[in-house]
């Protein structure tokens, strides 16, 4: 499920959103190019970019898309600095830069964002597993298999991913899921190809372009997961609310 609940969005919104996420997307990439060296100044420039998504785009579902992006996010980051599946050489907290703290919130909520501009949802479709559950089980699973996999087996963690990928699409059955995975492995790896090659963090198993074969489908997967989480915490809060106006009716 991927905010079921959106009504259809009219064509002009849309417009602006497409425009307001590559506006964005170049702050970010710029930002983390430009000033990687001083960690905590580009935590400021991607707290700016985090602030702006949310100033466009702040129902309770955004908020709840960043949150998700903020806590799994970092999450993943100190994983990667433990098993060194990538290196940063200029990290602030705890063998990572400051400024993962501040971007990964808004990555899930650009994503769901674009993908919806591109192709809005169905409010009528029901999917059949939660999102909640679906997006903690994907994450569970990833972020271990390329902590163990990525240096040492990087062509095993591409299958895994891949694989992954595949069964969560093939259960869902939604065109949006199909857009959303695309979208994120596209632009999560031309995104990162700019800083890579500025030197902002450094693959050890590099396959193409300073990246990791499992890249785009590692992306793929984290980005789709952090919505699916976003999506069923949004579902949890709406019914929560709506049981709290029925008790005071």
């Amino acid at each position: 499920m991927i905010f079921p609940v959106i009504p259809v969005v009219p064509s002009s919104e849309r417009v602006r959103d497409l425009v307001v996420v590559g506006v964005l997307m170049l702050a970010s990439v710029g930002g983390v190019t430009t000033s990687f060296r001083e960690p905590e100044l580009c935590a400021l420039l991607m707290a700016g970019v985090l602030a702006a998504a949310l100033w466009f785009w702040h129902e309770p579902r955004d908020w709840l898309t960043a949150v998700a992006g903020a806590v799994f996010g970092p999450l993943l980051e100190w994983v990667a600095a433990r098993y060194q599946l990538w290196t940063y050489p200029f990290p602030s907290v705890g063998g990572m830069p400051a400024w993962v703290f501040t971007l990964w919130p808004a990555f899930p909520l650009v994503l769901v964002r674009l993908t919806h501009a591109i192709l809005p949802p169905d409010p009528a479709r029901k999917d059949p597993v939660s999102p909640l559950g679906l997006g903690l089980v994907v994450l569970a699973l990833e972020i271990p298999a390329l902590a163990t996999l990525g240096n040492s087996r990087p062509s095993a963690a591409l299958a895994i991913t891949g694989a992954m990928l595949v069964v969560a699409l093939v259960w869902l059955r939604s065109p949006q899921a199909f857009l959303m995975v695309g979208l994120s492995g596209v632009f999560g790896a031309l995104c990162e190809s700019l800083p890579i090659r500025a030197g902002a963090w450094h693959y050890p198993n590099a396959a193409f372009l300073g990246m990791p074969c499992w890249l785009p489908t590692g992306y793929s997967l984290f980005g789709f997961a952090l919505v699916q989480v976003g999506s069923g915490l949004s579902a949890v809060w709406s019914r929560r609310r709506d049981r709290n106006r029925a008790s005071a009716a």
